[in-house]
C-alpha cells in the first residue's frame, strides 16, 4: 500500500531515531562523567543506595581522621616522656657521681652537681608542663591527658648520702615513665591503629559496593555507544528511504 498522506514508514524510522539519539546523549553523559546514575530518572532506587553509601563513607572517612589524630597525639606524648627520660639518666649520670665520696670531698664540687641537678629538675618539669598536643595538655594527668607524671622534687645532690637517695627515687621515676611509654605503645598499637585498620578496611569495601552502583561500566557503555551510532545511521538511512518513497508516489501523480 502506497500512501502520501501518512508515512508510516518515515514516522516509525522517525521515532526510533529519536530514541537512540536520547541513547546516545545518556551513553555521551555516562562515557564523559564516569557515572551511571548521573540523575534520578537514570536509577531512582540505585541512587538512593548509593547515597546512602556515601553517607556512611563520609562518616568512615571523618572517624579515620579521628584515629589518625589520636594516634598523632599518642605519639608526640610518646616522644615527650622519651625527653623526659633522657632527662633522668642525665640526671642519675650526675648523681652516681655525686655519690662517690672518695672523688667528691669538697663543697665547691657538691655544689655545682647539686646546681646541676637542680637545672635538669626545673628543665624536666617544664617539660611535662609544655607538653601539648594543640591545647590539649599530654603528660601533667589533667582531663583529657595521655599521662600523669608528677612533677620531680627533692633532688639534692649535696652530700654524698643525700645523692644515693637521689638515685633511688631517679630509678623509681625511670620506672615509671617505662610503664607509661609501654602502656601508650599498647595503646597505639593494639587499639587505634587496629581500630584504624578495621575502619580503613570498612571503608574499602564501602566504597566499592557504591561503585559498582553508580559508576560507570566504561566496556560496556562504549560497546553500546557504538551500537547506537550504528542504530543512528542505520535510522537516519531508513527514514531517507521512506521519505524518497512518498516522493515517488507524487512523481507518479505528476506524472
Amino acid at each position: 500500500m502506497l500512501s502520501v498522506g501518512t508515512n508510516l514508514g518515515a514516522m516509525d524510522a522517525a521515532r526510533n531515531i529519536g530514541l537512540t539519539q536520547s541513547n546516545l546523549m545518556k551513553n555521551m553523559s555516562r562515557l564523559s562523567s564516569g557515572l551511571r546514575i548521573n540523575s534520578a530518572a537514570d536509577d531512582p532506587a540505585g541512587l538512593v543506595i548509593s547515597e546512602q553509601m556515601r553517607a556512611q563513607i563520609g562518616s568512615l572517612e571523618q572517624e579515620i581522621k579521628n584515629t589518625d589524630l589520636s594516634i598523632n597525639m599518642y605519639q608526640t606524648a610518646s616522644h615527650g616522656i622519651g625527653q623526659l627520660q633522657d632527662d633522668l639518666i642525665q640526671l642519675r649520670s650526675l648523681a652516681v657521681a655525686a655519690a662517690n665520696e672518695g672523688y667528691n670531698n669538697d663543697e665547691v664540687t657538691s655544689a655545682a652537681y647539686d646546681t646541676a641537678a637542680m637545672n635538669l629538675t626545673n628543665s624536666y618539669n617544664r617539660k611535662i608542663d609544655s607538653a601539648q598536643f594543640g591545647s590539649q595538655k599530654l603528660l601533667d594527668g589533667s582531663e583529657g591527658s595521655v599521662a600523669d607524671i608528677g612533677q620531680l622534687t627533692d633532688i639534692d645532690l649535696s652530700s654524698a648520702d643525700a645523692a644515693q637517695a637521689a638515685i633511688e627515687k631517679i630509678d623509681d621515676e625511670i620506672s615509671k615513665l617505662g610503664t607509661e611509654q609501654a602502656n601508650i605503645g599498647s595503646k597505639v598499637t593494639h587499639d587505634l591503629e587496629s581500630t584504624r585498620n578495621s575502619l580503613s578496611v570498612s571503608l574499602q569495601n564501602l566504597t566499592a559496593a557504591e561503585s559498582t552502583i553508580r559508576d560507570t561500566d566504561f566496556a560496556q557503555e562504549v560497546s553500546l555507544f557504538v551500537r547506537n551510532q550504528l542504530l543512528l545511521q542505520s535510522g537516519t538511512a531508513v527514514l531517507m528511504h521512506a521519505n524518497q518513497s512518498a516522493q515517488g508516489v507524487l512523481g507518479l501523480l505528476g506524472g
